[in-house]
């Protein structure tokens, strides 16, 4: 099972650099290709450190004892969630995650008014962390979007990432079936909108909704005042 999960592993890393390289507009190269590097490589080390561990809540990336939640309620269908996935995030774990001051938790907030594919890639994802691999099915999901994104889609495709990342198929198709696995996408979303998100993404760092961001730089300065509000409450 370890072999198929690093097999898996660099499968979908080298998916996600040919995404990078042959399905993304030209003059975006630059910027997203680095990125793309960084996916693929967080996808092969994400994979092999989670080969025989889950964390407790499979949505939460980094220390349990960082001083900032950066909660982001997200639709995995949505282009916006995709740019934000694909290009702040990996900015964000490099900084601010991997150094313990950021642990971020993935909320389920899919639209199906406006994403017909958004629920049942909330349901996949789901499973995919069950499993141990929220991650990289996120990551994959995201990359993947425009291959799925649009019109309606059959679950053959969610099994066909999960095997691409080492999954198994059994068990992770009985989970997408699971009345259980509705509740959870159902409670996510749920909570979305009692914490008052009217979109995607919605970013709440520390309990508090960060809006009127159009750079990341914007992002990253309330990032640095929530974990400078921390350390003075501290003092």
């Amino acid at each position: 099972m370890r072999h198929l999960v690093i097999s898996g592993a660099f499968l979908a890393a080298a998916d996600v650099l040919y995404w990078a390289l042959h399905r993304w507009p030209r003059h975006w190269l630059p910027l997203l290709l680095t990125d793309h590097l960084k996916l693929g490589h967080a996808l092969i080390l994400g994979l092999l450190a989670s080969a025989g561990t889950q964390a407790e809540d499979y949505r939460i990336l980094g220390s349990p004892d960082a001083p900032v939640e950066m909660a982001i309620y997200s639709d995995f269908e949505c282009p916006y969630c995709r740019n934000f996935a694909l290009a702040a995030v990996p900015a964000i774990v490099a900084e601010f995650v991997h150094p313990g001051l950021v642990r971020l938790r993935y909320v389920y907030f899919p639209l199906p008014a406006l994403h017909k594919n958004a629920v049942a890639a909330a349901k996949a994802a789901h499973c995919a962390g069950l499993a141990g691999r929220f991650w990289a099915f996120h990551d994959y999901l995201y990359v993947r979007q425009p291959e799925w994104s649009g019109e309606a889609v059959s679950d053959s495709i969610w099994i066909a990432y999960a095997g691409n990342l080492g999954l198994e198929q059994d068990a992770f198709v009985t989970c997408l079936n699971s009345e259980e696995t509705n509740a959870v996408v159902e409670a996510d979303l749920r909570e979305a909108l009692s914490s008052g998100a009217t979109g995607t993404p919605t970013i709440v760092l520390n309990g508090r909704s960060i809006a009127g961001f159009s750079t990341y730089e914007g992002l990253r300065g309330e990032i640095i005042s929530a974990i400078e509000a921390t350390r003075t409450s501290d003092n």
